[in-house]
């Protein structure tokens, strides 16, 4: 997480781009803040958010953060340094095809993947 906290990714009417949510145990407020939002802007799934989920894997509570996003229908999360483990290579291919899970790469590499694409002025700052 510290990799982004320390980028200038820019705002949005005063909001930064990128919010740390702190610890899991803080996952189900911004689990209920995306609901408010997706209720708010009238989407039928939470995934039409322009939200990314990025769960640092360092603790055996961020297996519940992980169910309890995807029992939210949240896709596209993405999980690192590296998959936990314990995850079977069926169990991982399952989590991969049908939910969109994805590892942790660099900084560049993630920014791309989060649509903060190389050459745009977001990417340029996050290398200054």
């Amino acid at each position: 997480k510290y990799k982004y906290n320390k980028l200038n990714l820019g705002d949005i009417n005063g909001i930064p781009r990128v919010l740390d949510a702190g610890q899991c145990n803080d996952s189900y407020s911004w689990a209920v803040v995306a609901l408010k939002l997706k209720e708010v802007f009238g989407l039928n799934d939470i995934n039409e958010l322009p939200i990314v989920f990025n769960i640092a894997w360092y603790e055996q509570k961020a297996v519940i953060v992980l169910l309890a996003l995807l029992y939210l229908g949240v896709k596209n999360i993405h999980l690192g340094p590296t998959l936990p483990g314990f995850l079977s290579p069926n169990v991982a291919k399952v989590l991969v095809e049908k939910f969109g899970i994805a590892g942790i790469t660099t900084v560049e590499e993630d920014l791309k993947k989060f649509g903060l694409y190389e050459g745009s002025a977001l990417a340029n700052n996050a290398r200054a």
